[in-house]
């Protein structure tokens, strides 16, 4: 990058962020301390050799939580884990801050990288689905630190974008060392904004082998969770990653439900800064719902109909495997979708809506193998729901099918440690 673009960008950057960090502070998704972390001033970081991972939010962190385990048994090398959001750095403290260093994503603004790459000391860049910032991608180049993308995939709406400033992008994208999309569609993508067609491998999606499950964390959440949420023989309903409106959608087509089943719920708003929202919600449906954060202190009826709503992060995962069915939100709205993969993992009968743009591939995988059910609309979604719960022989087909899903994308893991392993060396 050109000294006088370079001049250009940093300030554009700045002038975006004294606009949005305001607001993002309103919000509550940015705080003082945050902003110091992000201008590197108060990591705590020492200077020492390391790779470093960017994971934006949780779904990112999620995915390489199975790699970056892999990663540490085979080198020796310190492992930096930056995020963006709030909500994907209290993730990633709890499942690596014992042996990783988790810190935010520093600005992309020039004298702050500087710092950054100093004390990090990256020996090896690896940037997780689309994460490309001009600034850190040509520093890191001055430095001969290799960069990798791994898991790549660009959104409708990234790509737009991209296109839009296709000569920024390719020269951004040429200094990569390497870019592993998740398939063809997204290996094209890239190629169309500009990366060179020989550094754009496809090297498949890591959410198919990113689940780590320890048998006797599982046993003992089960063992504390699964007679509060589902009492005696009663089923249990998990509207997951859910975004406005849809949870009072689900309220509406639950108060239906208790009257033909033995049922409760839990919903698990995408963002739990939204729990009080959705309490609200639920009230306002005629329920009387319980925070999970609150179980142990609150008493719970032994009885059906009840509405929890999980607000704490990064807890959805082992949750799944108490449902009897699910409903994976951001589908029902033009929101792109979640991981559909989780459920399915553990062979619950999954349900989704029609926007799922950011899980292309994995609803293609889904839907060939029959392991769950897209719906249109709100009516299909109630139905689907009734059937599940009526129809054994339907039930047992979705969960039986859910093992071929992850059948054939076993290596991919693998795969993955080899990329790294090679620029490492």
């Amino acid at each position: 990058m050109s000294f006088l673009i370079s001049i250009l960008y940093n300030c554009a950057f700045i002038i975006l962020g004294l606009w949005y960090i305001p607001l993002y502070i309103i919000k509550k998704k940015f705080s003082l301390g945050v902003f110091l972390e992000k201008l590197f001033i108060a990591t705590g970081l020492k200077r020492k050799e390391s790779i470093w991972f960017q994971a934006v939010s949780v779904g990112e962190v999620l995915a390489v939580k199975t790699l970056l385990h892999k990663i540490k048994e085979k080198f020796d090398y310190r492992i930096v884990v930056s995020t963006t959001t709030i909500t994907g750095k209290k993730v990633a403290d709890n499942i690596f801050g014992a042996w990783a260093e988790v810190i935010f994503f520093p600005f992309d603004i020039t004298f702050v990288l500087r710092r950054a790459i100093n004390i990090i000391n990256p020996k090896l860049f690896v940037a997780v689905e689309t994460e490309i910032w001009p600034n850190l991608f040509f520093l890191l180049k001055k430095r001969d630190v290799p960069i990798v993308i791994l898991n790549g995939r660009i959104s409708d709406k990234a790509y737009f974008k991209y296109k839009k400033i296709k000569f920024i992008t390719k020269k951004v994208l040429s200094v990569c060392s390497y870019i592993g999309a998740q398939n063809d569609y997204y290996r094209k993508r890239f190629i169309s904004i500009g990366a060179a067609p020989d550094k754009v491998h496809i090297s498949g999606n890591i959410k198919f082998s990113s689940f780590d499950i320890k048998e006797d964390e599982l046993s003992s959440f089960r063992e504390k969770y699964i007679n509060i949420l589902k009492g005696e023989q009663n089923h249990l309903f998990i509207a997951a990653s859910t975004h406005n409106p849809e949870e009072r959608i689900v309220l509406g087509i639950f108060k239906e439900l208790v009257l033909s089943f033995k049922i409760n719920l839990l919903i698990v708003p995408r963002h739990p800064e939204r729990a009080k929202e959705v309490e609200k919600d639920a009230a306002s449906h005629g329920f009387s719902p319980v925070m999970v954060s609150t179980l142990g202190r609150k008493h719970v009826e032994n009885s059906s109909g009840n509405v929890f709503i999980l607000d704490t992060v990064g807890d959805l995962f082992y949750f799944y495997s108490l449902c009897d069915v699910c409903f994976v939100g951001g589908s029902l709205i033009d929101y792109g979708g979640h991981n559909i993969l989780e459920p399915i993992y553990f062979r619950k009968p999954t349900v989704f809506g029609p926007y799922m743009n950011n899980f292309k591939k994995i609803e293609e995988v889904v839907l060939e193998n029959e392991a769950a059910v897209k719906v249109k609309d709100r009516d299909e979604l109630k139905f689907y729901i009734e059937k599940i719960l009526l129809d054994d022989s339907f039930r047992k087909k979705l969960s039986g099918s859910a093992l071929n899903v992850f059948k054939r994308q076993r290596q991919i893991l693998e795969d993955n440690i080899e990329i790294i392993t090679k620029y490492i060396s």
